[in-house]
């Protein structure tokens, strides 16, 4: 028996759980592809953390690196991270092994992010401020493709991981993987009356549409088979201009968005309409949020991780799951399947990629952000995080977990907790 989320139950989440594992603030959060362990990255230590218990599992010292992101792999004992420091590589982690199995060198500044390839074990992307795309293999150290002439690229995989986009400024580019030295499958053009840069770029888990965050207070999305505007979703504060993350829900319902003082806001994902405005133990801007792809859960942080559930008492609509059952084929007879084994999704637009020009197409007008400046800088006046403390007569919404005291870590070590 699941969960189906609907309006009613957006509104019912609640912090279940905090963890504080240092006081450097959080950069990226990541969940494990079967949703049991979650990965949260800082500057000083990379924390694994069991969903299920809701309990600190290994950690890893990274004063060394200073890492910006970091990801699973397939194997959830298996991990990337990014360094800014030395030579800006990508080091690959076996946390079984306490050790360090490979390091991708190639980028010249910060990496931005990094996205591994659903149903492929070994292909990897990463988009640095160096304003280059590599495409990687876990077995080889050098780079199987390198996108390259781009300005602040953004990339990302399709749910099935036959596609893959990135962006550059204000275009977006779709690739077939198995044609990455041609031309691009499809290229959309955009533009907009505001100055915002694009800071997040991402498919829904259904694979309709692309969400496109960006550093002011909106972010949009777009489909993904004719680049057509979708939907925008505003009305939330982002008056630092950060890269604040949203993320998609597990059905594709729901968008979701951090903002300023520790807000989360929610909307319908087909039609933009704001669904709630949830608030938590976090005091500073919500810069990475994620939604647990195997639970009704999901996660953001500032300095705190915080773990977001359905209220106990809550009223929810149960669904009982679906019982498999094999294709209707007649005996003696053959089911018609792709060559590629259905593997690969159509291009988007349904045809090939053409073999020769590549004219850039007309720009898609996207409509400006409906947002009451006035009125949210009146709002959030007095919610500047950097001086913000939070005063509590009630009981806690939740027990924040210390790290436990302990030996200091080796540069690189992996403690077992």
């Amino acid at each position: 028996m699941s969960m189906r989320l609907n309006d009613e139950a957006m509104r019912q989440f609640r912090v279940g759980g905090l963890f504080k594992d240092s006081e450097d603030l959080k950069l990226s959060l990541d969940f494990s592809f079967d949703g049991k362990r979650l990965l949260v990255c800082d500057h000083s230590v990379l924390s694994i953390i069991n969903t299920t218990c809701q309990v600190v599992l290994s950690q890893v010292n990274m004063h060394r690196y200073r890492p910006d992101v970091a990801c699973f792999t397939h194997r959830d004992s298996r991990i990337l991270h990014s360094t800014s420091k030395n030579n800006f590589s990508i080091r690959y982690l076996d946390l079984k092994t306490h050790g360090c199995i490979c390091r991708f060198r190639g980028h010249k500044k910060n990496i931005r992010s990094l996205a591994t390839q659903p149903e492929h074990a070994n292909m990897f992307l990463s988009s640095g401020e160096d304003d280059q795309v590599y495409v990687w293999d876990l077995r080889s150290s050098k780079h199987t493709f390198h996108f390259t002439k781009l300005h602040r690229p953004l990339c990302a995989f399709s749910p099935t991981g036959s596609l893959l986009a990135t962006t550059d400024s204000n275009q977006l580019f779709i690739y077939d993987v198995r044609k990455l030295g041609k031309i691009p499958c499809s290229t959309y053009c955009y533009s907009a009356k505001d100055k915002a840069a694009w800071t997040q770029l991402q498919f829904s888990p259904d694979g309709k549409t692309l969400l496109i965050s960006t550093d002011n207070s909106w972010c949009f999305s777009v489909s993904a088979f004719d680049g057509s505007f979708q939907q925008s979703f505003t009305g939330y504060s982002n008056e630092q201009r950060l890269p604040l993350e949203a993320t998609y829900s597990p059905d594709s319902q729901f968008i979701l968005s951090g903002a300023d003082a520790g807000r989360i806001h929610v909307w319908r994902a087909a039609d933009g309409k704001p669904v709630a405005v949830l608030e938590g133990n976090n005091v500073g801007p919500v810069k990475c949020l994620r939604f647990n792809p195997r639970a009704t859960m999901f996660v953001s942080s500032d300095v705190l991780v915080a773990f977001w559930m359905p209220m106990a008492n809550g009223t929810y609509d149960w669904v009982e799951p679906l019982e498999s059952s094999p294709p209707n084929v007649s005996k003696g007879e053959k089911k018609d399947e792709p060559e590629d084994g259905g593997k690969h999704e159509l291009a988007a637009g349904g045809q090939d990629p053409p073999k020769d020009d590549h004219p850039v197409p007309k720009a898609i007008a996207l409509p400006a952000p409906l947002i009451d400046w006035e009125k949210l800088r009146r709002k959030y006046s007095s919610s500047n995080w950097r001086d913000a403390k939070r005063v509590c007569n009630e009981e806690p919404l939740a027990v924040v977990v210390e790290k436990k005291a302990g030996p200091e870590l080796e540069e690189g070590e992996i403690r077992e907790v």
